[in-house]
């Protein structure tokens, strides 16, 4: 088996970083190389941003060495590689607990259970949004929105064409818009 077939079906998450074998590792080296080729950083700019040395990342680019478990991680993150799995250090608990309650269920009523409570939390995550993550999520640039000059705060709305969309969606009454 060749190191391009090992790597169809090698995870990239950090639990699988953290237990990968010396073959695994040069597997994730070779990866790192691929996703260093097409990423627009400098190897300088990588370095810094992953607190790795340049020439450690020329040594793994080049395949001189196997990376260490750490180096994997660091460049990962630096490369944008969600190796967490959008996992959050302060969800966890949380996650852990629900597992053994889950395994609990019949498997025959195991979904409809889950789905009942994704509505609870989906109801409280309503109630109680995490502000920082809505910040995230309703950031939006001004580039992104509109012409020249233009952004949600400040574009003018034409009532007209309001009234005459079929878009349901909410409009927002603090703006004089209704």
């Amino acid at each position: 088996m060749s190191v391009t077939d090992e790597r169809k079906d090698l995870p990239l998450t950090r639990y699988a970083i953290e237990r990968a074998s010396h073959q695994d590792r040069l597997s994730y080296a070779v990866v790192l190389s691929e996703l260093i080729a097409r990423s627009d950083l400098q190897q300088k700019e990588l370095a810094e941003a992953s607190g790795v040395t340049a020439r450690t990342i020329r040594n793994i680019v080049q395949g001189k060495n196997v990376p260490q478990v750490d180096k994997i991680l660091a460049l990962m993150r630096a490369l944008g590689v969600d190796i967490d799995e959008g996992d959050d250090l302060d969800v966890r608990p949380y996650t852990k607990m629900l597992a053994p309650v889950i395994r609990r269920i019949d498997p025959d009523h195991r979904a409809a259970a889950v789905s009942d409570a994704i509505g609870i939390l989906s109801d409280a995550a309503v109630a109680h949004p995490d502000r920082t993550r809505v910040a995230q999520v309703t950031d939006i640039s001004r580039r992104d929105v509109g012409g020249p000059g233009e952004d949600l705060q400040t574009v003018p709305l034409d009532g007209a064409k309001l009234a005459a969309s079929t878009d349901n969606t909410a409009v927002d009454p603090a703006r004089g818009e209704n």
